[in-house]
């Protein structure tokens, strides 16, 4: 029974990575244009402090995919992302 318990445990972490991990490029990207684009806006209001900490977190994304197989993706989304708020405005 005990031995039940810890395999049931085990597929269930496997899932949870195996879900959370599905579409984290797209997500990351979308997430990190965000940022930048809310920094951008501070910078605009001169909230500087504001707009660096938005700055750093969107790097901190950024810097992720500089060496990640999946970089290519990353930039694209995330270059529609960012422009496509620049474009509404």
């Amino acid at each position: 029974m005990n031995r039940f318990i810890k395999v049931k445990y085990a597929l269930l972490v496997v899932s949870l990575i195996v879900l959370t991990s599905c579409g984290g490029v797209s997500s990351d990207a979308k997430k990190a244009a965000k940022l930048t684009n809310k920094s951008i806006e501070k910078t605009n209001q001169l909230k500087l402090g504001e707009a660096e900490k938005l700055y750093k977190k969107s790097r901190e994304i950024i810097d992720k995919y500089d060496e990640h197989k999946k970089r290519d993706k990353f930039y694209k989304i995330y270059i529609e992302e960012r422009d496509k708020s620049v474009l509404k405005k």
